[in-house]
């Protein structure tokens, strides 16, 4: 039986990546085959495709009953040779027969003509002399076959008994249609092609394989043997097993390798094996496809064998086999039949082999396509004729042999056939792309990729397969340069998809293979262990209860270890089945002879010792470590006692008091056991507690030494983020290696919290730091960039300005701030001051050009003409200042003022000497700010969040206009708001201005009724619960009743007024 391993075939891949590739392999081979059928579509409407079709059947008659033997196309003439039946005995008074009796011409519509329709062909005397002088001189003279070959036309007659006695007849055939007898002598023209196109090579001893089971190496590919009664094809170099992918039985099974007779022969992917065991009396031939790893018998390849076009298989009379592994044979009478010739049309797509039977006269035709890789119908005939337009004239056999009667009439087959002549295909020559291309070219090219597409879906799917399938896609794409044009349907590119998949299936094929020798290995591994514990427990008898058991548990472990193998991908699950099911059976025979052992009194006593030892062992213990192998010695000895338990109470023991006797023999060892692990728990524990104290003080210390460590080596914001990480996973490991300690739990706990703030704090000082930092860097650049824009300004030149813009120590100093506010953090400001250093140069340049236009004297001046104005570079601004005890309107650059005479700005003097909105004499910008935030924000709010300062800093930062400065400002409304909060939260309805308090009390106490106090209290309660269960939610009804109340203390206002 061969295996997937052996053939190369893996029926049982999975459905994983395989299937995935697989089936984008054989849609990409369907789309190929798709558009290499549109072309040939195409290239048949452009050249035409004629087929080898039955087109009708018609009838030779002849004067005088005859036996049919040939036909043969002489021009448009037909040529029909037949053996005259002439009645009695051949007493030599039978007359001689004319030539009409045996030849005979007839037209294309089957009628008779005379002997002189075709000048000198049966009307040349000197033919018509020798006919007679042939008949005359052998009485037996029959009429063989007629045949055409190179320009001569062939008439073959028999004389005597044997093969050899043949006299031939022939004649020169002029393009007009005329013929030219030559002589009598053309035996030298009538020699038959060779069986086969191939070379047969024989077999040497240099390629005998000795062994258990010799065999013949076949080009190392291949392994034949006919020894031990069977021929045997194997396709492993492997003496030590006689079994092989084909086997049959041959006829003397005594026989050494030296005596069958073994030939090989290569055609494309097939080889060929020609076999003769010893004492018999034929050849055996067998065919092996090394793409699908299969093996064929076709006897039939012994008569005659040719190669098919471009390698696609081979065929012989009766029968075919290709590539791609399939095969077909024809149930004909294939007796005495010869390799004829061969026909191919014009541009290759069609492949006529013909084969031919001497003796009987029988022919047998077999039309190949090589596109469709097919052969037609066979047609069984007694003879022939193609004429030039292709049409096939055929004298209709009997497919069983059966010898043909003389007649009068006989019937012929009359065939259409793409075998035409080179002259009348050249006038169909086409036009436009395809004809660029020619048509020799593109069936070619159709042929390769439909023979791809095919070889993906209808061969089997080995590894050879797809080596060969990507191969032919290469060798396809680098042959028919034409296949990526556009106007012929780009088949290039299904082509390459279909090349690429073919490799990654490949190599998942590849993947396959290395893991089923794996698991092959891996089985024969577990095997041989098996085999091995086996041998040695029947070899020998364990002399105490601890080997018995160790032999038992050693065998329990091996059939477990087997049994994992299951799930290894592509293991032999039926073999491991068949181990497992013999080690279960060696493992309950081995059992019964250790129920035997332990059922003496004394069996245990090696445990009992071993228990009182362990025990000593678990009081002496000093250290938590040293308790660690008396524990695995505990565990392991209890082990060995649970496979003793289970496997007695597994057996059929017919006597109960032994299986009771054993089990309470267990019980009182694995009681000792238990009592030692008990004193180990109890000493392991004791010393846990004491080492554990210790360690963890001192582990304790460390962390407090590591987080001081920590702090110091922070030196950033991201730094300390990277250190707190570091150190809260040293908390982690402690609390998992102390996780027994409950009290260590809490200084933990603490000691997380404490580490958590340290480093807060040290990130925020940092973070505090660098922005003071980045703020003082960039105050300073604001000042250094003024000073370089008025310098820039007064220089006179652009050499001046690109100078001082290059090496000015102030220009550098603005380029290293800006390097600086990236290093701590702050590209916006770092951009800014790049972006502003390259406006100052700029601006300067262009101010010196208006300089040099415009002005003069320095640019003090303007020159227009032979004009000089005086100019003022102060920008010309309209603005209110302080002019006595009033204000005026004055014009920057000028001494234009004017009194402002609007009354409302002059009620508005005592704010003219304020600098910003949120300070003044009386309020400092911090009381502002803590005023503003109460306002906005409610005392609540600002109470409850989590970062005070953070949020007063972010205020500050939004309110520009305000002018607070970071950390002066904020810091300050921070302190106050401190402060306020609490004072605001106790102070209750104290918080209220006193005449708004004494309003309400008012109003509560004589403008309400006891029925309204009632309900807004009832609806205030209610809304209060609602808010604080709700949220944000409730406000909407909470505003309905503040308007109420405010409507109802408007109302009596105004009525007590």
């Amino acid at each position: 039986m061969a295996t997937a391993q052996e053939t190369g075939s893996y029926d049982a891949v999975d459905s994983g990546t395989y299937e995935v590739l697989r089936d984008r392999l054989t849609a990409q081979a369907a789309e190929l085959a798709r558009g290499t059928e549109a072309l040939n579509a195409r290239r048949a409407a452009e050249f035409g495709a004629t087929r080898l079709d039955l087109t009708g059947t018609g009838r030779l008659r002849t004067e005088h009953p005859a036996v049919p033997r040939d036909v043969v196309a002489v021009g448009e003439r037909l040529l029909f040779g037949r053996n005259a039946a002439h009645a009695g005995p051949d007493d030599g008074t039978r007359p001689e027969p004319r030539v009409g009796d045996v030849l005979a011409l007839y037209d294309r519509e089957l009628n008779p003509l005379p002997e002189d329709a075709v000048p000198g062909l049966l009307d040349d005397p000197a033919f018509v002399r020798e006919f007679g002088a042939l008949h005359r001189y052998y009485r037996q003279a029959r009429l063989l076959r007629l045949h055409r070959v190179e320009g001569r036309l062939l008439a073959v007659f028999r004389t005597g008994e044997k093969d050899g006695d043949i006299r031939v007849l022939r004649w020169n055939l002029t393009d007009d249609g005329q013929a030219v007898f030559l002589d009598a002598r053309g035996e030298r023209d009538h020699v038959l092609p060779p069986a086969h196109d191939f070379t047969w090579t024989a077999t040497t001893r240099e390629d005998h394989r000795l062994g258990r089971h010799p065999h013949v190496s076949v080009r190392d590919e291949l392994y034949v043997s006919t020894v031990g009664g069977a021929l045997t094809v194997k396709t492993e170099d492997d003496t030590e097993t006689g079994t092989g992918i084909h086997s049959e039985p041959v006829d003397e099974p005594l026989q050494a390798l030296a005596d069958a007779d073994i030939a090989y022969a290569r055609v494309g992917a097939l080889i060929l094996l020609r076999i003769r065991p010893y004492k018999e009396d034929t050849h055996r031939h067998l065919v092996f496809n090394t793409l699908t790893r299969s093996v064929v018998r076709l006897d039939g390849i012994g008569l005659a064998c040719r190669r098919l076009p471009e390698d696609q298989g081979i065929v012989f009379p009766g029968g075919y086999c290709l590539a791609t592994g399939a095969y077909k044979t024809y149930e004909l009478d294939t007796t005495g039949l010869e390799f004829e010739r061969e026909v191919r049309s014009p541009y290759g797509e069609d492949v006529l082999y013909a084969f031919h039977a001497r003796a009987e006269g029988r022919g047998l035709l077999l039309s190949y396509n090589t596109i469709r890789e097919e052969i037609a119908t066979p047609l069984t005939c007694h003879g022939w004729a193609l004429f030039e337009d292709g049409a096939l004239l055929a004298l209709r056999a009997d497919p069983a042999g059966a010898a043909t009667e003389p007649a009068r009439v006989h019937p012929i087959q009359v065939w259409t056939s793409p075998y035409v002549s080179d002259t009348h295909a050249a006038a169909t020559a086409g036009t436009g792309p395809l004809a660029r291309v020619g048509n020799a070219d593109l069936v070619r090219g159709i042929s390769d990729c439909l023979s791809i597409s095919r070889a993906v879906a209808e061969t089997t799917p080995t590894a050879e397969v797809y080596e060969a399938l990507a191969a032919a896609c290469v060798r396809a794409a680098d042959t028919h340069h034409w296949l990526g044009e556009a106007d012929l349907g780009d088949l290039r590119t299904p082509l390459a998809a279909v090349r690429d998949t073919a490799e990654q299936v490949l190599t998942e094929f590849r993947t396959v293979q290395s893991l089923t020798e794996r698991a092959a290995r891996a089985l024969e591994e577990a095997a041989e262990r098996i085999a091995a514990v086996v041998r040695r427990l029947r070899g020998e008898a364990p002399r105490g209860a601890a080997a018995w058991v160790g032999g038992l548990t050693e065998l329990r472990r091996a059939q477990g270890h087997l049994l994992t193998l299951k799930e290894m991908r592509y293991a032999d699950t039926a073999r491991i089945d068949a181990l497992a099911a013999e080690t279960g059976t060696d493992l309950a025979a081995f059992g019964k002879r250790a129920v035997t052992f332990l059922a003496r009194e004394d069996a245990f006593a090696d445990h009992h010792q071993a228990v009182e030892q362990l025990a000593a062992d678990a009081e002496a213990v000093e250290s938590v470590a040293a308790a660690r192998p008396v524990a695995e010695r505990l565990d392991e000895l209890t082990g060995t006692l649970g496979t003793v338990t289970e496997v007695v109470a597994g057996l059929d023991i017919a006597d109960a008091t032994v299986r009771t006797s054993v089990l309470e023999r267990i019980a009182e060892v694995l009681g000792g056991v238990n009592r030692a692990r008990a004193l180990l728990e109890a000493r392991r524990r004791e010393l846990a507690e004491r080492e554990g104290r210790a360690e963890f003080a001192a582990e304790f210390a460390l962390l407090a030494q590591a987080v001081t460590g920590a702090l110091a080596a922070a030196d950033s914001p991201e730094s300390c983020d990277e250190q707190l990480s570091g150190m809260l996973v040293r908390l982690e490991n402690l609390e998992s290696r102390f996780a027994e300690f409950d009290d260590f739990l809490g200084e933990l706990t603490d000691k997380r919290t404490e580490i958590h703030d340290a480093f807060s704090a040290r990130k925020q000082s940092l973070l505090d730091a660098r922005a003071r930092r980045a703020g003082q860097l960039a105050a300073a650049a604001d000042r250094i960039l003024a000073t370089v824009a008025r310098r820039a300004a007064t220089l006179a030149d652009a050499d001046e300005v690109s100078t001082y813009f290059a090496s000015d120590p102030m220009v550098a100093k603005v380029r290293r701030t800006a390097e600086d506010l990236r290093a701590l953090g702050d590209p916006v400001r770092a951009d800014e001051l790049d972006g502003r250093l390259k406006a100052a140069r700029q601006e300067a340049s262009r101010a010196l050009r208006d300089r040099t236009d415009l002005y003069t004297d320095g640019g003090r001046t303007i020159r227009l003409g032979t004009h000089r104005f005086s100019v003022t570079t102060q920008p010309l601004d309209l603005t209110l200042v302080p002019d006595g005890d009033g204000l005026a309107f004055a014009l920057t650059g000028t001494d234009y003022r004017a009194p402002v005479t609007d009354p409302r700005l002059a009620a508005a003097r005592a704010y003219g000497d304020r600098q910003l909105p949120s300070e003044s004499p009386e309020v400092y910008r911090g009381e502002h700010l803590a005023a503003r935030l109460l306002r906005e924000h409610g005392p609540a709010a600002l109470a409850a969040a989590d970062d005070l300062g953070a949020l007063v800093r972010r205020a500050a930062e939004e309110a520009y206009d305000e002018g607070y400065e970071r950390g002066v400002h904020d810091h300050d409304a921070t302190v106050l708001l401190t402060a306020l909060l609490p004072v605001h939260e106790r102070a209750g309805v104290l918080r209220h201005e006193p005449a708004a308090r004494a309003a309400a009390q008012l109003f509560w106490a004589h403008g309400s009724t006891p029925d309204e106090r009632a309900a807004w209290t009832r609806r205030a309660l209610s809304l209060a619960r609602a808010r604080d269960t709700f949220g944000p939610a409730a406000a909407g009804a909470v505003g309905e009743l503040e308007e109420e109340l405010a409507g109802a203390i408007g109302t009596w206002t105004a009525g007590s007024a």
